[in-house]
């Protein structure tokens, strides 16, 4: 979950409105599909709308809301059903994410379902989750409430100011265009929207989901509310949904040194693709003189153009980094101009990763990281006094990053607008058919402790434990991981309880998802 970026598994995309065609469609089932409006779209990917309650709460209301939806249609007969995705956030538009995975989605799934996917409440144009009226205004608004750095509790003076512009976001939002709709937009509405699709388009009233990073939570919800309606649904990169409706999410930020550390280890392993292996240093040196320079720039930051470099926004840049191992060596090169003083050759490469067309690319558009968890979320905290325990805690389970998490844990305990519903139960649950939840073993941004604690919640779901780097299971690729999670898909069939899949290339190594997949005979070779 992310306060200022979202990050998605191999890249960070912005959720823009987009428009799509609604006339001239052909009904099949209870949705119309027809083709996209979007001219790079495959022809065979489809588009359509379903009408939802805007408020389940109350069922003898006419107000409705229009989901967008996007089908990628089966390549082979007969057809095992749909699959629904949701890819994280909260707050990523999935319709366009889908369609730019299709074939890799296809050849883990074995090519007999349709893939489905619709941008929920609060994301792109689906009651747009936003306190501003634009781009320009939502930037000032970053500036001003401070909530782009990244103080520590001990740096009162810095802390004090972030507060104070966590209560002006709070204040903001709750007398924008989110008083009127930003109740309506919680998990639980999302999960029965996604029932809602599962009725219109399944013939036999049965729920398959993919969920990644947030898109967890809400199958973790989905499957919680609706567990008798479960045939096959996966949890990959898990967040921990207890903490998500009760408490501060500090679990989610307990892995983030260990990769950290992992990727100078790796980076030695790997000289001829990290260029940091030519200092002659160790792991742990390399690793020190990073956080010193992090220090160094915390107190007395670098202008470089018209950017100012500290230590925020550096973080901000392994953050995004520590996403996706393609990103590292680009990274490693980084670190290792900014160990130079060449601040210039640092924002050449920063901007080959975070700029425009570059590796992880966009802010979002929208509030939507505040606006749907903090709906939701019931700390019972709400002065600074009562969160402070909580921002110590985030900086002891991770140095590097910990104190990130500041933003929402702060602006959530300001915020002013109640879901109308909100998820209430547990998760020691027994699902109809069991779940396959998925963990990695180095993933910055959801530690595979959170995979174990849902696995032992779920009744008769096995856990896979995926040996690779970055955020969820897409982003290293694996043949063994993919064998488990078509195999899962096809028949029905999980991996043994225990079962460690190992990468099949080093993080710091050429190699990827679709390789492995045209290896293994999962996809053909363009």
């Amino acid at each position: 979950m992310a306060w200022h970026r979202a990050f998605l598994f191999t890249s960070l995309i912005g959720s823009h409105a987009i428009a799509f065609a609604s006339s001239n469609l052909a009904r099949s089932e209870n949705i119309a599909w027809g083709p996209c409006e979007v001219e790079t779209l495959p022809a065979s990917i489809q588009c359509g709308n379903l009408t939802v309650p805007v408020d389940y709460t109350e069922p003898d209301s006419d107000t409705t809301l229009q989901l967008q939806l996007l089908k990628v249609p089966a390549l082979h007969e007969p057809k095992q059903g749909s699959i629904l995705f949701n890819f994280g956030g909260p707050g990523l538009e999935a319709r366009l994410t889908l369609a730019g995975m299709a074939e890799t989605f296809h050849a883990l799934t074995g090519g007999h379902y349709d893939l489905i996917a619709h941008d929920p409440r609060g994301t792109a144009s689906t009651l747009t989750a936003s306190c501003f009226a634009n781009q320009t205004q939502r930037a000032t608004a970053v500036l001003q409430t401070r909530l782009s750095d990244f103080p520590t509790p001990a740096d009162e003076m810095a802390l004090g100011k972030q507060w104070a512009g966590s209560v002006l976001m709070g204040d903001t939002c709750s007398h924008s265009q989110l008083k009127d709709h930003g109740r309506f937009m919680s998990t639980a509405f999302t999960a029965r929207d996604l029932m809602q699709i599962v009725d219109a388009v399944s013939d036999d009233g049965m729920l398959r989901y993919w969920g990644f990073s947030y898109g967890t939570v809400l199958g973790s919800t989905v499957a919680a509310m609706f567990p008798d309606r479960v045939d096959k649904l996966i949890l990959d990169a898990v967040m921990n949904p207890h903490q998500y409706y009760h408490e501060c999410d500090i679990e989610i930020w307990s892995d983030v040194d260990k990769v950290f550390t992992s990727v100078f280890q790796q980076c030695l392993q790997s000289p001829k693709q990290c260029v940091l292996a030519g200092r002659n240093q160790t792991a742990e040196e390399l690793e020190e003189s990073i956080y010193a320079l992090l220090d160094g720039v915390k107190r007395i930051p670098v202008v470089e153009g018209q950017t100012i470099i500290d230590h925020s926004f550096i973080k901000t840049f392994i953050r995004a980094s520590l996403y996706s191992p393609k990103a590292y060596p680009n990274l490693a090169a980084a670190l290792n101009t900014l160990l130079d003083r060449n601040t210039t050759k640092f924002m050449e490469l920063w901007g080959k990763q975070m700029g425009n067309g570059g590796i992880f690319t966009g802010d979002l558009a929208d509030d939507s990281p505040f606006a749907i968890p903090c709906s939701e979320k019931r700390t019972g905290k709400h002065t600074l006094d009562e969160i402070m325990p909580d921002l110590y805690s985030l900086v002891q389970t991770s140095k590097l990053l910990g104190e990130v998490g500041n933003g929402v844990a702060m602006v959530c305990s300001q915020w002013k607008i109640d879901a109308k519903e909100r998820y209430e139960g547990n998760f020691e649950v027994t699902t109809k058919n069991p779940l396959l939840i998925i963990g990695n073993t180095y993933d910055s941004a959801t530690p595979f402790k959170s995979a174990q604690n849902i696995s032992a919640s779920f009744e008769g779901s096995v856990l896979l434990e995926h040996g690779g780097w970055g955020h969820g299971t897409l982003s290293h690729g694996s043949s063994c991981t993919s064998r488990a999670i078509r195999n899962y898909w096809t028949n029905g069939a999980l991996p043994e309880a225990g079962t460690k899949c190992e990468p099949d290339y080093p993080p710091f190594q050429p190699g990827s998802l679709q390789q492995v997949l045209i290896d293994i005979g999962f996809m053909d070779k363009e």
